[in-house]
């Protein structure tokens, strides 16, 4: 499903490294829901605070420790959505997301980010404001369906158990998100 880089130290607990590995799609993926870096690792932190505040036996339990971050992060975003379009009402003026520093670093790694550094970085800048912008449109659940199936291809089933719905209700949202694309 995603390419997960493992951290350096080999000193590590395997099962704490395999949690530690998730850090960087977990803050990707917090990112497209919100549009706020800052957002994203508050995210991040509580997603982690979670994972430890449970015994050591519950977490040994877990079978897929990326899988419960990443449904427990997602959860996280949909509640803040919630409340984002809350504040928003309050707020004066149109609310544009952030854009993501050197987003190339977050999608692909530094490795991948070739061509011309001026053209490169006007592209992703505007593609990534348009992109943040449609995001806002969408309704909490379609954003969730939305960037859960087609952007990290999760299948319809694993997403339906991430969000709480049924995968015919994903199915529906990620389309109608599609729609307004």
């Amino acid at each position: 499903m995603s390419k997960h880089v493992e951290p350096e130290d080999s000193r590590l607990d395997p099962g704490l490294r395999a949690v530690l590995s998730e850090r960087r799609q977990l803050i990707n993926l917090a990112y497209r829901f919100l549009g706020s870096l800052a957002d994203a690792e508050d995210v991040v932190q509580e997603t982690y605070a979670r994972w430890y505040a449970m015994s050591e036996r519950r977490r040994e339990a877990v079978a897929a420790p990326g899988g419960w971050l990443t449904t427990v992060a997602s959860r996280i975003c949909l509640d803040l959505l919630g409340s984002a379009r809350a504040r928003r009402e309050r707020y004066v003026g149109e609310w544009i997301p952030e854009p993501l520093p050197d987003r190339m670093e977050w999608i692909s790694g530094p490795e991948e980010a070739a061509g011309d550094p001026a053209d490169r970085i006007t592209l992703d800048e505007s593609v990534n404001m348009a992109f943040l912008v449609v995001l806002d449109a969408m309704t909490p659940a379609e954003r969730v369906a939305f960037i859960l199936h087609d952007v990290f291809h999760y299948s319809f089933a694993e997403v339906a158990e991430i969000v709480g719905r049924s995968p015919a209700a994903c199915r529906q949202l990620a389309s109608s998100a599609r729609r307004r694309i």
